[in-house]
């Protein structure tokens, strides 16, 4: 998942919420320095992505991708579940999303300075409420491109576009299968740990 899902299956705790976006760049060994509640913020970031790639749901949308986007579908599907949620905020979050987008950014700012690999980031989700702007394509579709030439996929740019507007339905439709299922495991994370 990508990091709007990310906090708000976290949002019970400040910890678990910061780790939701802190836990794709704290990579290795846990800093055991770090506030006890955001090293156990990243260890759920962490269960949920090892998780969340073995969940027959998740793999079953992995196959709108097509053969030729079989190798970044899991990356690509991480933005298009949040691109799910911002879309469809109505029908799985709570109060305004910018509310909650706003929240978010507070909670990972008060655990001081961010990483120098993630200040970039950071700072763009401040400027523009990035997690908000998921629900657009018009947002999704150039973090998506830059994915693509990142893992050297460019050539396919064209085709992720028509598949992101013409598979919308069915990506909402596979959220919801799957959306229950990270949330049950998220719930049974926090309660053991």
């Amino acid at each position: 998942m990508n990091f709007l899902l990310h906090c708000w299956l976290g949002r019970s705790d400040p910890g678990l919420l910061a780790g939701g976006f802190l836990g794709d760049f704290i990579k290795g060994p846990i800093d055991p320095d770090l506030p006890r509640d955001l090293q156990r913020g990243i260890r759920l970031h962490r269960y949920i992505d090892a998780k969340s790639n073995q969940l027959a749901e998740l793999r079953a949308s992995y196959h709108r991708f097509g053969h030729e986007l079989r190798r970044p579908a899991p990356i690509l599907l991480d933005i298009v579940a949040d691109h799910v949620l911002a879309r469809k905020w109505d029908d799985y979050g709570e109060g305004d999303l910018t509310d909650f987008t706003r929240q978010c950014y507070a909670t990972i700012a008060s655990y001081g300075p961010v990483p120098d690999t993630a200040r970039r980031i950071f700072e763009h989700m401040l400027t523009t409420d990035l997690f908000a702007s998921y629900s657009r394509l018009d947002t999704v579709i150039p973090i998506c491109h830059r994915i693509l030439r990142r893992l050297k996929f460019s050539q396919t740019e064209m085709e992720l576009e028509l598949l992101l507007h013409g598979q919308r339905t069915g990506f909402e439709v596979d959220f919801a299968h799957y959306y229950p299922v990270l949330r049950g495991l998220t719930a049974q994370w926090i309660n053991d740990n």
